[in-house]
C-alpha cells in the first residue's frame, strides 16, 4: 500500500498532490492510477477498492490526502456513502464522483449532497485528462480556502489589533484586538469612522500627511488615538493600501516604558552615527569610569566597547603624552568645568594617534550627573603641521646659509628680506637693504623695464639672466640671476637667487683671448707657413726635372711631412670653433667616401655595417680619415692591410689586421704628438679623440680579430 506523504503543501500549481482513488475494481483502480499519474506528473495516486478501509483511512490520514476520487457503485458502501462520511470529518475535503453506473438522477443527488466534482467514465483517454484537470482545479480552490481560512484565523488571533478602512474611511473589518485597544464592542467598531480615533488637532495632519503616504503605498508611525472612555492611547500603527482601493490598519499598544526605550535607542543610534568619538563618564563612581563609547570611538582607538567601558580614559595615554595637557585636563574635571586640549594618545595595537579632547559636565537637577568627551582624531594635521616645521625650518635655513646671494622683492622692486651672504659680499646690513630697490644695487637695471619684465613673468618658472651688482663701497661685479615669482597670500612676490660669476667672465674672457691666438695661429700656419712650402715643392719639381739625385726623395718626402703638419695643426686650431649640425649619417656611405680621400696603396676596406649614426658629418668624416690613414701608415710593409668598418649593440669600431699597438701604449695613443711611423704627425689619434669627445662619445682602443689595432666608439 502506498504511503500518502505528510509535508505541507503551497499553493504553487505544480506542488504535489495526494489523490485517494476509491473503486472496487482493482484493474480499473490501477488504470485510473497510471492515467492520472501520467497526465499530471505531480499527482500521486493511492488506491483503495474497499470503501471501508478508504473511509477509515480518510479519518485516520485525511489531512494527507488532497482530494478523494471515488466510484458511485461500489459493495457495502457506494459513492454518496463515502462522500457523506469524508464530509463528516472533513467539510472542505474535495470529493470527486467517478462512476460508469451514474444517472441524472444519481447526480443530482450527489451534487445535493455537496460533491465537488461529478464526472462519469468514458471509453477515451481524453477522459482521464479531464480527470486530472477536474482534480488540479479543486485541489487549488481547496487549498486557497484552507489558506484564506489560516490567514482569517491567524488576524482574528493576533495580538495587534488589525482593522480595514473602507473607501469611506469608515471600519469594515476588525480583529479581536481592537476591541480591547480601544475598549468598544466588535459591533460599535464596525462603520466607525476612523477620524472618531484622533484627537481634534490631529486629523488634520492625517488627511494632509498620512493618507496621501498610505494611499501610494504605505505610511508607518506613531500617535495617540482616543479610547472609547475618552483616554489616550500611544500606539505604533501601520497604514497599507490594498488593490481594491481599502486600506488595512495595524496597531500596538506603546507602554511608557517602550517610548523612553525608543527615544533613548533613537539617541544613541544618533551618537553612533556622529562622526566624532563620544565618550560618556560617571563622576559618582570611583575613578571617574567610562559609562559608554560610540562606534567612532572604537574605531579611532581599536578597543571595543567591553574593552573600553569601566576604564578611565587614561587608558589611551602613554609614555610620550604630554603630563601638562593631562594635567589640564584632570583640573578641569574637578572644577566640573568644560575644557578643550590636545593629546598625543596610543591605539590598542600601541600606535600613537594625536587626539584633540573636548570634555564637558552634564548637569540634572544643578549636579554633575555625567561628562561628556568629545574625541577627534587629529594625527592628518599635527603630521602636516610637523612637516610644515620642518620644511620651514630647513627653507629658513636654506635661505640663511645658502652660498648664493638671495633677495625677495615685491612687484613694485622694493627689497623685503635678504640672507647673510647678501648683507655680506655687499657690506651692508639686513636693515640697510630692506627698503632699497633693486636698481639701488643693481646699476644695470631699468625700472620701468624691469616692472614690465616681472609683469610678464609667469608664476613658479624660473627665468635666467645676467646683471650686476654694486657693492657698499661702488665696487661693481656680475651676476647670474635666477628669478622665480611666487604666489604669497595673494600678494605678488619675487625670489632672486643670485651668484656671483666674476672668475666665470675671467674665464670667458681668456676663452675669447685664446681663441683669438688660435685665429692668428692658424692664420699663420695657412699662409705664412704654407705659401714658402708650396714655393719649395714647386722648386723640388722643376730641381727634378734638372737633375737627378739621391737627396730628391729625401726633400719631397720631407715637404710631404711638412705639409700633412701643416694640415692638422689647422684641424686641431679649428676643431671646436664652429657649431656642430648633428644629423643622421649613413656610417657606410661616409666611410667608402672617405676611403677615396686617403691614400691608400694597396690596403681593402670591408664594410660590415648600415648603422646610421647621429653625428656632425665633417667631424665624422675627419675622424674615419685619420683613422683610415693610420691603418695604411702603420700596416705591413706591402701596404697589404684590410680596414673593417662594423658595428656592435652600442658601438661602431674600426679595426685592420695591421701590426697593432702595444698594450702599454693604448692610455697614449690619443695624446698630440704619439707617433710610432716616421712618416706620421702624432696629431691624427687625437684628432680622433677630440672628434669623438665633441659628439660626447666613448672611445676605447683594444686588439682587433686579427690582431691589429681596434678603436670601438660607444655612442649611446
Amino acid at each position: 500500500m502506498d504511503s500518502p506523504r505528510d509535508t505541507p503543501r503551497s499553493l504553487s500549481e505544480s506542488s504535489p498532490i495526494d489523490v485517494l482513488h476509491v473503486d472496487a475494481d482493482p484493474e480499473f483502480a490501477a488504470l485510473v492510477a497510471a492515467a492520472l499519474e501520467r497526465e499530471c506528473e505531480h499527482i500521486t495516486v493511492h488506491t483503495e477498492t474497499d470503501p471501508r478501509v478508504a473511509v477509515d483511512r480518510v479519518r485516520r490520514d485525511g489531512p494527507t490526502f488532497d482530494c478523494v476520487v471515488c466510484d458511485y457503485d461500489m459493495p457495502d458502501l457506494d459513492g454518496l456513502d463515502v462522500l457523506a462520511s469524508v464530509r463528516a470529518e472533513y467539510p472542505e475535503l474535495p470529493v470527486i464522483l467517478f462512476t460508469a453506473n451514474g444517472s441524472e438522477e444519481v447526480a443530482s443527488e450527489a451534487i445535493s449532497a455537496g460533491v465537488t466534482d461529478y464526472l462519469r467514465k468514458g471509453d477515451d483517454t481524453s477522459r482521464y485528462q479531464l480527470l486530472a484537470n477536474r482534480v488540479e482545479n479543486a485541489v487549488e480552490r481547496y487549498r486557497a480556502s484552507q489558506s484564506l481560512n489560516r490567514g482569517l484565523a491567524a488576524i482574528e488571533n493576533a495580538t495587534d489589533a488589525v482593522c480595514i478602512l473602507g473607501d469611506d474611511g469608515g471600519i469594515e473589518y476588525a480583529n479581536a484586538a481592537c476591541t480591547e485597544l480601544f475598549g468598544y464592542e466588535r459591533a460599535e467598531l464596525l462603520g466607525r469612522h476612523w477620524e472618531a480615533f484622533y484627537p481634534d488637532d490631529d486629523v488634520q495632519a492625517v488627511y494632509d500627511s498620512v493618507l496621501p503616504e498610505a494611499r501610494e503605498g504605505q505610511w508607518s508611525g506613531q500617535s495617540s488615538l482616543v479610547r472609547k472612555d475618552g483616554s489616550l492611547v500611544d500606539v505604533e500603527h501601520t497604514l497599507t493600501s490594498t488593490a481594491d482601493g481599502s486600506l488595512v490598519w495595524t496597531l500596538s499598544r506603546v507602554s511608557k516604558r517602550d517610548r523612553l526605550e525608543t527615544k533613548l535607542s533613537r539617541r544613541e543610534r544618533a551618537i553612533d552615527e556622529a562622526p566624532i568619538g563620544v565618550v560618556l563618564t560617571d563622576p559618582d563612581q570611583a575613578d571617574n569610569p567610562i559609562v559608554y563609547v560610540n562606534d567612532e570611538f572604537t574605531d579611532i582607538t581599536g578597543y571595543s566597547r567591553d574593552e573600553a567601558v569601566g576604564r578611565n580614559c587614561r587608558f589611551l595615554q602613554g609614555e610620550e603624552t604630554d603630563e601638562a595637557a593631562v594635567a589640564e585636563l584632570r583640573a578641569a574635571v574637578d572644577e566640573r568645568e568644560p575644557v578643550t586640549t590636545e593629546l598625543l594618545n596610543y591605539r590598542k595595537d600601541g600606535t600613537e594617534f594625536w587626539n584633540r579632547v573636548r570634555i564637558a559636565p552634564i548637569f540634572d537637577d544643578g549636579s554633575v550627573d555625567l561628562f561628556v568627551g568629545f574625541q577627534d582624531d587629529i594625527t592628518p594635521r599635527k603630521t602636516y603641521e610637523r612637516l610644515l616645521r620642518s620644511n620651514t625650518a630647513r627653507l629658513e635655513a636654506l635661505f640663511e646659509h645658502s652660498p648664493d646671494l638671495v633677495v625677495v622683492h615685491d612687484d613694485d622692486g622694493t627689497i623685503q628680506d635678504v640672507n647673510q651672504r647678501m648683507c655680506e659680499e655687499l657690506g651692508y646690513s639686513e636693515a640697510d637693504l630692506v627698503g632699497k630697490t633693486i636698481w639701488d644695487l643693481d646699476p644695470t637695471s631699468d625700472p620701468e623695464r624691469s616692472r614690465a619684465f616681472w609683469t610678464g613673468l609667469p608664476a613658479n618658472e624660473p627665468h635666467r639672466f645676467e646683471g650686476e651688482l654694486e657693492r657698499q663701497n661702488g665696487t661693481t661685479f656680475p651676476t647670474e640671476i635666477h628669478l622665480i615669482q611666487l604666489n604669497v597670500e595673494g600678494e605678488h612676490m619675487f625670489v632672486a637667487m643670485i651668484r656671483d660669476i666674476s672668475e666665470q667672465k675671467e674665464r670667458e674672457a681668456e676663452l675669447v683671448e685664446q681663441n683669438e691666438r688660435l685665429d692668428r695661429f692658424a692664420s699663420v700656419v695657412s699662409h705664412d707657413l704654407r705659401n714658402p712650402l708650396q714655393v719649395a715643392m714647386g722648386r723640388l719639381e722643376m730641381l727634378q726635372d734638372d737633375c737627378d739625385s739621391d737627396h730628391l726623395d729625401a726633400i719631397d718626402r720631407a715637404l710631404d711631412r711638412m705639409d700633412d703638419l701643416i694640415s692638422d695643426l689647422l684641424v686641431l686650431a679649428h676643431n671646436g670653433n664652429d657649431a656642430m649640425e648633428v644629423e643622421p649619417v649613413g656610417l657606410a656611405d661616409l666611410a667608402r667616401a672617405c676611403w677615396q680621400n686617403v691614400v691608400t696603396d694597396g690596403a681593402t676596406l670591408v664594410i660590415e655595417t648600415d648603422a646610421v649614426v647621429d653625428a656632425d658629418r665633417d667631424q665624422l668624416q675627419q675622424l674615419l680619415e685619420n683613422l683610415f690613414r693610420n691603418s695604411v701608415e702603420h700596416g705591413s710593409d706591402d701596404g697589404d692591410v684590410t680596414v673593417t668598418v662594423g658595428e656592435t649593440d652600442r658601438s661602431f669600431f674600426v679595426e685592420d689586421d695591421g701590426p697593432g699597438i702595444p698594450e702599454d701604449d693604448r692610455d697614449t695613443v690619443f695624446e698630440a704628438g704619439y707617433t710610432t711611423s716616421p712618416e706620421g704627425t702624432g696629431f691624427g689619434l687625437n684628432i680622433v679623440s677630440q672628434v669623438a669627445a665633441a659628439h660626447g662619445w666613448e672611445v676605447a682602443v683594444s686588439e682587433g680579430a686579427e690582431g691589429g689595432a681596434r678603436f670601438d666608439f660607444r655612442v649611446d
